[in-house]
């Protein structure tokens, strides 16, 4: 095969051709590639954190990544994270034309900014918190030390906080916009660092499972509130933005998104119950993992998911009884488990025939015209309180105006079952909503934290590492 390179006879040429490859270089930036590659690109900045790099929900690739999926999809573009050193660096690439949208997660844009900028909507708002490692002095009566996690808002947030005990702690600034590295020094116990941290009550819901040492403090005084900020220098993509904005922040739609990513978190942890959950991986989940893995595979269900409902049901106990009479690890009823053919006593027959019901509830779903993550928690619901109920509170929801097919919708019309006004037109009659949906949230909440723990790689995550391998991570 013959190789032809071009050689430059005169150093002019090659002169002429690295300017001419930087020229399109800054071009391709300046639009984004628009009409290089054919489809246009929203470029995105913001700083590494959780929020914006998604994978930790098994419910979604992110909630701030759907957003912009969603966005691009109904504007014919795709869209790139342009990743920022800091948020300066974000508002620097938005003022210089290298980015069209910076997500102001708790941060505004700077006074200085000399370019036309639109916000939209705050689609979520949060508070500053003060978090400390387990056993750690209130830093406020020994005088100590507390790192603030990179943005604007804690930045002033810090400059402000009010004194206890005779003094205000003294702010450190942390290097890194991700609280992780933060919450790793808090949890850990050879760090010499500050014992407490100033951070955004929001990104911690998120991260707190997973750092059980570290607790919330208190909450002080402010709003944090997180929007879209994007240039005007495109009037078509401006345009674009804010339509979208305008349609969707009151929508169902969104109002569905944020319960699916969010709406399982409990407002406060429950310590015990995470280092129980940890406890039970350790000691108890050995012994089934064999079967757990077995049933999963044979009918399609994620193993942590089995893991987590398992959990929730007997908490790993084999002689788990109810008043109810529902028994064993999968707390299957006499009737249901004559009908798979199990002895609903002996642990893994419980397993095996509880995975199959669980399947069969789930086809049962099909012709609903619920989405993916819609109809597992619908069927989480018909295997707490049975089918019909489920249909009951799903046409309940519909005569209360909605579709009958969200998750959030039924988190409404559940509950009122239990009210004669409503279960007496209802064809399964009354049934304790709110335990249903308190169900379905905690088993959710388990799922959430067991993929949570293999995602950031935590010690606790070596018990589930057969699991991963089945699990769609």
């Amino acid at each position: 095969m013959d190789v032809h390179i071009r050689l430059f006879k005169r150093p002019g040429e090659l002169v002429a051709a690295i300017i001419g490859l930087v020229v399109v270089i800054e071009l391709a930036l300046t639009i984004g590639w628009q009409g290089m590659i054919g489809q246009p690109v929203l470029r995105v900045a913001a700083p590494a954190t959780q929020w914006v790099e998604g994978g930790l929900s098994p419910y979604g690739p992110g909630f701030e990544q759907e957003l912009l999926d969603r966005f691009c999809a109904d504007n014919g573009m795709s869209w790139v994270w342009m990743k920022a050193r800091s948020w300066d660096d974000a508002w620097e690439m938005l003022r210089d034309g290298r980015a069209d949208v910076v997500l102001g997660l708790g941060s505004n844009p700077p006074d200085s900014l000399a370019v036309p900028i639109a916000a939209g909507p705050a689609y979520a708002r949060f508070e500053p918190l003060l978090i400390k490692a387990q056993d750690a002095p209130d830093p406020a009566k020994t005088c100590g030390s507390v790192f603030v996690a990179a943005g604007p808002a804690l930045d002033a947030v810090a400059l402000n906080m009010p004194p206890r005990e005779g003094c205000a702690p003294t702010p450190v600034a942390a290097n890194q916009s991700s609280l992780r590295p933060i919450l790793e020094a808090l949890d850990s116990e050879d760090s010499d660092g500050p014992s407490a941290a100033l951070v955004d009550s929001g990104r911690f819901q998120l991260l707190q499972p997973f750092y059980h040492t570290v607790k919330a403090d208190r909450r002080l005084p402010g709003d944090i509130e997180y929007r879209w900020f994007w240039s005007e220098r495109s009037p078509e993509l401006a345009r674009a933005l804010d339509d979208f904005w305008g349609r969707t922040i009151e929508s169902d739609t969104f109002a569905s998104m944020r319960e699916r990513y969010f709406g399982f978190l409990p407002e406060e942890t429950d310590y015990y119950e995470l280092y129980h959950l940890l406890k039970t991986l350790r000691n108890k989940l050995p012994r089934y993992e064999e079967q757990i893995l077995s049933a999963a595979r044979e009918n399609g269900i994620d193993p942590l998911l089995l893991v987590a409902l398992i959990y929730q049901e007997s908490r790993f106990n084999p002689r788990a009884e109810s008043k109810t009479g529902v028994r064993g690890l999968m707390q299957l009823t006499q009737a249901t488990a004559a009908d798979l053919g199990v002895n609903r006593n002996d642990p893994f027959q419980s397993i095996d025939g509880g995975a199959r019901y669980l399947k069969e509830l789930y086809r049962s779903f099909e012709d609903t015209g619920l989405s993916p993550y819609q109809r597992w928690f619908f069927t989480l619901a018909a295997y707490n309180r049975g089918r019909g109920h489920v249909e009951d509170a799903m046409e309940l929801a519909r005569s209360l105006g909605g579709t009958g097919t969200s998750w959030l919708e039924l988190k409404e019309s559940f509950p009122k079952l239990s009210y004669e006004k409503y279960y007496r037109n209802a064809r399964y009659g009354y049934t304790r909503g709110r335990e249903v949906v308190h169900y379905v949230d905690n088993v959710r909440y388990y799922y959430y934290v067991l993929h949570g723990l293999v995602v950031l790689s935590r010690p606790e995550a070596q018990q589930l590492a057969a699991f991963t391998a089945m699990s769609p991570l």
